[in-house]
């Protein structure tokens, strides 16, 4: 798919202004400035609009302009745009959410790699249908959670009978 045009993120802010405007007719700077775009271009998005002649200049009708932005507003082409952004601005919070997440240190020392559920650590009990870790902050919670998930990796078979010596 072709590059989109530049204004189509502010299109609907667009239409408002147009909507608001009192102006019947708009030349082709007011169209510039409406727009944000380059002289070609302005003439371009006027080509074939009704409108009159004003000197050397030519002013199109408000409301031909309008509904020319409202076509393309409900256009597939604006609409493929709009959904596109929706999920890069979706894709770009989740990537700092998880840049955040990754930034965590959580300290362990060498033998919680080789943990097993007999050695969990101070302040983590597993009980049959219960699970019970003190800490005292974001950091040891981490920390704790890390040694069990261990210890599950390195013995999930006896970390399944601990569970199933539920009542």
């Amino acid at each position: 798919m072709s590059a989109q045009p530049r204004w189509f993120h502010r299109l609907e802010e667009i239409l408002e202004e147009l909507r608001c405007s009192s102006l019947s007719h708009l030349d082709r700077l007011a169209v510039q400035k409406l727009l944000l775009v380059g002289e070609r271009r302005a003439r371009q998005i006027m080509a074939g609009l009704p409108g009159m002649r004003v000197g050397n200049a030519i002013a199109i009708e408000r409301q031909a302009l309008l509904s020319r932005l409202e076509n393309t507003a409900g256009g597939e082409r604006f609409q493929w745009e709009i959904t596109r952004r929706a999920r890069l601005a979706e894709d770009l919070e989740r990537t700092r959410r998880g840049l955040a997440a990754r930034r965590v240190r959580i300290e362990a020392p060498a033998e919680v790699w080789e943990r097993s559920l007999k050695e969990l650590g101070p302040g983590v009990v597993l009980l049959p249908r219960e699970l019970r870790i003190e800490f005292r902050g974001a950091q040891e919670l981490a920390a704790r959670l890390f040694g069990l998930s261990q210890a599950m990796a390195n013995d999930w078979m006896a970390f399944v009978a601990a569970l199933d010596d539920a009542p």
